[in-house]
């Protein structure tokens, strides 16, 4: 259909990704918003819609419809959650989600951009609730990537790590990890996170990540043949270690007058009693010092790596908005 203003499908528009990539994708495309229940702000034009349903749940003729008018899919539409999942859970969304939205770009013979997880590239060891909900999602991922292998049309496939709340967001997300953890260790109880100081993880801030897309989205509408394919957008050689998370709360704690009476972390080979909630969960979410970083293709669609000084800063901001005692 490519027009002067190219019709890019967003699907997630609400989510947290979808929210900041909608005003991002609408400085140069009309977006045409698939959505479940809310409807975003700035979207061109909703199409009522639900990735758990044969056929998105449209008519066949709404369905036409929608393949004629759009030029590329963005599918950033899951669950997410880190709250435990069983795998059917995350299967029905993304993975038969992301088959039902590749069958949609077959029928319009458009490109597609598709959100995976760094997840998808790792299995979590254990057997407890934690670990396996986070498998299932990383599997349920892994298998979004592979249906997009099968597809006839260019797919893009981005592999994500975590990300912080943009620096514009009204409020943190604090059901996703990052602002669960912060939120935790802002409660200052001395050694309650069993995690090694040199452990690290890979946290992106979400305008790299939005940039990234956006700059994704252009080549693949242009034909760019070097667009499809996988893309690591991490901050690769920028991670963060679990004594940089707490140094940026323990500042933030000293800043304020509510100073932490001892470390925030706990050498995990202490005897304790088992790791729950938010201990296990960044047991599991934290790698160590021999696990070599992720890949980070940045520079594949942007001018620059994101620095350490970039990812520091977006930390101390994030830190900031996670007060456990404000709302």
């Amino acid at each position: 259909m490519t027009a002067a203003r190219p019709t890019v499908l967003l699907t997630g528009s609400t989510g947290v990704i979808g929210a900041n990539l909608l005003p991002a994708l609408a400085v140069r495309h009309d977006v045409t918003a698939l959505v479940h229940r809310r409807r975003p702000e700035g979207a061109t034009t909703c199409v009522q819609a639900d990735l758990t349903a044969d056929g998105l749940g449209l008519s066949s003729s709404r369905r036409r419809e929608l393949a004629a008018g759009i030029d590329v899919i963005v599918h950033c539409g899951g669950l997410t959650d880190f709250a435990p999942r069983d795998r059917i859970a995350f299967d029905n969304v993304n993975a038969e989600g992301t088959r039902r939205i590749l069958e949609l770009a077959e029928d319009a013979r458009v490109p597609v951009v598709l959100l995976s997880s760094a997840s998808a590239a790792f299995d979590v060891p254990g057997d407890d609730l934690a670990a396996r909900s986070m498998r299932a999602y990383g599997q349920s991922k892994r298998r979004g990537e592979e249906l997009a292998a099968q597809c006839s049309q260019p797919v893009a496939i981005v592999r994500t790590a975590l990300l912080f709340a943009a620096r514009n967001a009204l409020a943190a997300p604090r059901h996703q990890f990052p602002h669960a953890l912060f939120t935790a260790m802002l409660q200052a109880r001395p050694g309650s996170l069993p995690v090694r100081p040199d452990h690290w993880t890979d946290i992106l801030p979400m305008e790299t990540l939005v940039d990234y897309v956006t700059a994704l989205a252009e080549a693949q509408i242009c034909g760019n043949a070097t667009a499809s394919g996988l893309h690591w957008v991490t901050a690769g050689p920028a991670r963060l270690t679990a004594a940089d998370l707490e140094q940026a709360c323990m500042d933030f704690l000293n800043e304020v007058g509510r100073p932490a009476t001892g470390p925030l972390l706990a050498d995990p080979s202490t005897p304790q009693p088992r790791a729950r909630g938010m201990a296990r969960v960044a047991q599991i979410g934290f790698l160590p010092p021999s696990q070599p970083d992720m890949p980070s293709h940045l520079t594949r669609m942007l001018p620059t790596q994101v620095t350490r000084s970039e990812v520091l800063q977006a930390l101390a901001h994030n830190v900031r908005r996670c007060a456990p005692w404000t709302s």
